[in-house]
């Protein structure tokens, strides 16, 4: 069973597995101290992540524990699922119930502009981001 990693503790080895070819990148943006729906989804997306794929990685980012992390970026609703394909976003959505895994095609409808969203991923990439 796979487990969910953190940004700060394992920044080397998220990084490591980002840089790799075919590399995909799932992240829930939650806020679980006031969020009923984030505290409600989570176990959900703690279960996905145990079946995740080898070339997945799953993080869940709080709002308020990863602030500096996450930057300025101030999503519309929470919980929010953010995906990466290498380089590319790739979907964006605010979850409202229980969800599949995310879709392997590119969305249409991004809720918001990917531009927002890229100091995440490069954040992730340094390996030295959570020392």
């Amino acid at each position: 069973m796979k487990a969910m990693m953190c940004p700060w503790r394992d920044a080397r080895v998220i990084a490591e597995r980002l840089r790799q070819p075919g590399a995909r990148l799932v992240i829930a943006l939650g806020a679980e101290s006031w969020c009923g729906k984030c505290r409600t989804l989570r176990p959900h997306f703690d279960r996905l992540v145990a079946v995740a794929s080898d070339n997945e990685t799953w993080l869940w980012l709080d709002l308020e524990d990863h602030a500096e992390f996450i930057g300025g970026y101030i999503p519309n609703d929470l919980p929010q699922l953010i995906v990466y394909d290498g380089p590319t976003l790739v979907q964006c959505q605010t979850l409202t119930t229980a969800f599949e895994a995310p879709k392997a095609e590119l969305a249409d409808d991004l809720d918001v502009d990917p531009r927002h969203l890229s100091g995440i991923r490069l954040n992730l990439m340094q390996e030295d981001w959570g020392t």
